[in-house]
């Protein structure tokens, strides 16, 4: 730019200097000005007669003869078809009222109050099998096997010795069995039948899915041994990866929607249940879990999926996340100073709501910016060397 400033500096005092005649009366006569030309996109390129440029091939224009060196400086001329390109729309800042909405990365995992073990009781051989492979749904109170246990059997000839409700050793050996995994319903048999069988059925205490099934039949099994891994799959958690400085706007009790790629278009809903107090020094983001309902079954543990945390209103100015460009360095706004004319100017981003980045400083309210087209502007103006100075002005005929 300083070059070209330099070009037409030296161009006008020439046409200044060698120009002028004076007549005898010592009056001036002020030459002709000479006529000038520039492309409209490498106004480094002057002649002084029409042609095209010789880097992109555009006709050249006329440099006005009003325009100043600060104004060729300054100042941008776009052609209608520019004008097209960039297609520039404008929008008033105004105050209003907006929801935040974080969103995040997630993995789904079980709930681990839903994990549970079925391990044995007392020892003994699996007769059958109710319940013959992983992935199948058990109901509480439902057949699992039935098993042949002399530890039980015994158990179960202690309690019918005992005379009636009040003897205290029935009542030890009613408890005995409870603790065994007996029912009510098959303890109340045994006591009006009077009859020990082989074998027993046991049933299942709780309901959840068969993630893993450890025994088959025909096995001999000691007391404590895993037997089945269970989960119910009805609630899973949410893992979400959230940005540190995202953080501030979760609290828990809060709203989610999830999203998986399994059912586009689909969401599922739940609640913040828990923020770890831990941040990870690598991604700098903190996991947050949020409870899920999975009444029908639909999602599944490890799934990918992307997290929307809803946080509360905020009252305050924000533009279109498109009129925003962010530099790396800065963050530039196109604000309208005239008809077709538009001035960089800095400002400080904050969050982004419904779509806008909040504005902590930099814009009025009342005041017009570049909503859209701001990246062409913003190229036209590298290329006149003007972005240098995020002050300086663009104009656009």
């Amino acid at each position: 730019m300083k070059y070209l400033i330099i070009v037409l500096t030296a161009v006008f005092l020439f046409a200044a200097g060698c120009g002028g005649n004076k007549s005898k009366d010592g009056a001036g006569v002020v030459a002709e000005k000479k006529v000038l030309y520039t492309c409209p996109m490498h106004p480094q390129i002057i002649r002084d007669k029409p042609g095209v440029c010789p880097i992109c091939g555009m006709t050249l224009v006329v440099i006005p003869s009003s325009m100043d060196m600060d104004t060729m400086a300054n100042e941008i001329d776009l052609s209608k078809s520019g004008q097209i390109m960039a297609n520039v729309a404008v929008v008033k800042v105004e105050r209003g009222t907006y929801t935040k909405e974080v969103k995040a990365y997630s993995t789904l995992d079980f709930a681990e109050e839903s994990r549970k073990t079925i391990a044995a009781r007392f020892s003994g051989r699996i007769e059958k099998l109710f319940v013959n492979k992983s992935g199948d749904y058990i109901k509480k109170g439902e057949a699992l096997f039935e098993i042949y246990s002399p530890e039980l059997i015994q158990a179960e000839n202690e309690f019918l010795l005992s005379n009636d409700d009040k003897n205290s050793l029935l009542i030890a050996g009613k408890k005995k069995l409870l603790l065994f995994g007996l029912t009510e319903g098959q303890i109340d048999e045994l006591g009006k039948s009077k009859v020990v069988g082989t074998t027993i059925t046991y049933y299942s205490p709780f309901a959840g899915t068969v993630l893993e099934k450890k025994v088959q039949e025909g096995m001999y099994i000691n007391e404590g041994a895993i037997m089945f891994e269970t989960a119910d799959l009805s609630t899973l958690w949410n893992i979400a990866e959230v940005y540190e400085s995202d953080i501030s706007s979760i609290v828990v009790g809060g709203r989610v929607k999830l999203s998986v790629s399994s059912y586009p278009g689909e969401s599922f809903e739940g609640r913040v249940s828990f923020i770890y107090p831990v941040i990870n020094p690598q991604t700098r983001t903190v996991k947050v879990r949020t409870v899920v309902a999975n009444t029908k079954y639909k999602l599944k543990p490890n799934m990918y999926g992307e997290t929307y945390f809803e946080s509360g209103a905020r009252t305050g100015i924000a533009v279109p996340m498109e009129a925003v460009l962010l530099t790396g360095k800065r963050n530039l706004v196109y604000v309208k100073k005239s008809q077709g004319h538009f001035e960089a100017r800095e400002v400080q981003i904050g969050s982004k709501l419904d779509g806008r980045y909040e504005i902590l400083s930099g814009l009025s309210v009342g005041e017009e910016i570049a909503a859209s087209g701001g990246y062409l502007i913003d190229s036209e103006s590298q290329l006149r060397g003007l972005n240098n100075d995020p002050h300086k002005n663009m104009k656009m005929k």
